[in-house]
């Protein structure tokens, strides 16, 4: 193999590991937010408004002419259009649908795990056949119409695919399963609402609802915090019969470390939505969803607590967490022996390279290296996230750092036209200038790279940006400025996961991240922002050299 198309061949090696890994992340991106569990404690979308979302993720992880969601009707058990992106897709889609059900095509991906792939009926383009189904039951299926090959498709891809839709199934189960509930309490609430004489009959028609709910609910007297009443379901879930269970206060069944902290009656809140866990009879757990809302009953004030077992939804949600995981630490392997290369023939003093020939096995090593960091950075914001990092400080040269990212940006800096100056202490210092701090270097590097990256992005053409380092005690304060406002819709939850706004290929995890890594370093992190003034990003932590 010459030389020339060993650097091919190494290029199109790292091209394709970037691919894989763009592509793994964009799916768990999507699949993450869409089958979360703490989805269920927000207001839920409605059934519609979900079935397009997923049909415009899956979009997003293969490009569709036209895709479909065909939902099983409870009544016929017929497969009928629910969704259609875009809308007026459905008309075709029918049409080579009905041609897949005759021929028994349809029925064949009914009973597969994965993507299916057959012909259109002109024989050139191939349609995605995926069922949407839990292992109790069958919910519908996706069709989708191809723009491209399925020749053309990483198997990396097909399989977070299935995962996509697996999460999918868990959003439609949950929207289904927070609109029983909901309409339950609503139905319970107004039936406990109704004051009448005639006492058992309330009592009565309130046991009919009770018995017939899908979901645990406890009726708790607000005064005592004893429970007066439970459905059949608390009882099975809880594992106890009605006599061992009513009387006891509600804080020895569910969650006492609320005691003295309850959301209603020591907070005030009509109504409190959290995920806790349940120890059963038998010593088993099982971690439930509860919502708790107030209610009168007969003058008095009484709490009702439904709950819903979302066990399995937490492994799925830790199964999610895992994928992500490995899927970084196995493209670790091959990227090693990729860097390895390059510098096996640069140390090859026999090799016949010329000088531009080197600068090439260069790039591809330094490539390779920044890859590899960053999936070592995800790994490590697992870890910050987890509470299990090990922060490590060392002295470094705070200014080489920064000078180090703006190297990595000099194409969008000179394209914009921007004018980069470096301070100490309010005042300008030259390129050279030197500031040695205590800190992680590659975690500084990653906290400037997302904010450095931001501040260039946002700031108009011809302006200047601004790295100021200032001494504040026995810390040391990193100020960041931009000609730049922060759109006011996300300025409360800037620093949140998945929070972006007007910026074309955003995730919103560069200024979590930032967080993250500020306050794993002993800091915090602010900002201040206005349109006359432009946007100060502060970052503060425990760096001074000793």
């Amino acid at each position: 193999m010459d030389d020339k198309t060993l650097i091919n061949f190494q290029s199109r090696q790292i091209k394709i590991l970037q691919e894989e890994k763009a592509a793994a992340m964009d799916a768990l991106d999507l699949a993450r937010e869409l089958g979360s569990i703490t989805g269920l404690t927000q207001e839920q979308p409605s059934l519609e408004k979900l079935l397009q979302e997923i049909c415009i993720r899956a979009n997003r992880m293969i490009p569709f002419k036209s895709c479909a969601i065909y939902l099983v009707d409870n009544e016929t058990q017929d497969f009928v259009p629910a969704r259609s992106y875009p809308d007026l897709a459905s008309t075709v889609l029918d049409k080579e649908v009905n041609s897949l059900i005759r021929d028994q095509s349809f029925a064949y991906a009914l009973q597969s795990d994965g993507p299916v792939f057959f012909l259109d009926s002109t024989g050139e383009k191939h349609i995605l056949l995926h069922s949407l189904s839990t292992p109790f039951r069958m919910r519908g299926m996706f069709v989708g119409l191809m723009l491209q090959s399925k020749h053309d498709i990483l198997d990396t891809t097909l399989k977070l695919f299935s995962v996509f839709m697996l999460s999918a199934v868990n959003a439609l189960e949950n929207c289904e399963n927070h609109q029983f509930m909901r309409n339950h309490n609503l139905e319970l609430e107004r039936k406990v609402q109704q004051r009448t004489l005639e006492l058992a009959d309330a009592y009565d028609r309130l046991d009919v609802t009770l018995n017939g709910m899908q979901a645990g609910v406890m009726v708790v007297e607000a005064n005592t915090y004893k429970i007066v009443e439970a459905n059949p379901k608390a009882l099975e879930m809880l594992g106890l019969s009605w006599e061992e269970l009513i009387g006891q206060e509600c804080f020895k069944v569910i969650r006492d470390s609320l005691r003295g902290n309850c959301p209603i009656m020591h907070q005030g809140k009509h109504e409190h939505t959290g995920e806790f866990s349940i120890k059963r009879k038998d010593g088993s757990e099982i971690q439930i969803q509860k919502t708790v809302s107030r209610v009168m009953i007969n003058g008095k004030l009484h709490m009702v607590e439904n709950f819903i077992d979302i066990t399995e939804q937490k492994k799925l949600a830790a199964l999610k967490e895992d994928v992500d995981r490995i899927m970084r630490h196995d493209l670790k392997g091959p990227l090693n022996g990729i860097i390895g290369l390059p510098e096996v023939l640069l140390m090859d003093d026999d090799a016949p390279l010329n000088e531009s020939q080197r600068e090439i096995l260069e790039y591809i090593q330094t490539s390779g290296y920044k890859l590899l960091n960053m999936i070592n950075l995800s790994l490590d914001l697992y870890k910050m996230e987890s509470g299990t990092y090990e922060y490590r400080p060392a002295v470094a040269d705070i200014y080489a750092i920064a000078r180090s990212v703006l190297k990595d940006l000099f194409d969008l800096v000179n394209y914009k036209k921007l004018v980069i100056r470096e301070q100490f202490e309010g005042k300008d210092v030259g390129g050279s200038y030197s500031f040695n701090v205590r800190c992680d270097e590659f975690l500084t590097y990653s906290l400037l790279s997302n904010l450095l990256k931001n501040a260039v992005e946002a700031s108009p053409v011809n302006e200047a940006i601004i790295f100021e380092v200032r001494r504040k005690g026995s810390n040391v304060l990193l100020h960041i400025h931009n000609i730049g406002e922060i759109p006011d819709e996300i300025r409360e939850t800037f620093f949140d996961k998945y929070v972006t706004a007007n910026k074309s290929g955003g995730t919103g995890l560069g200024t979590y991240s930032a967080r993250l890594i500020t306050e794993t370093m002993g800091g915090h992190i602010y900002f201040e922002t206005s349109r006359e003034k432009g946007t100060s990003m502060f970052i503060e932590f425990p760096g001074i050299e000793e």
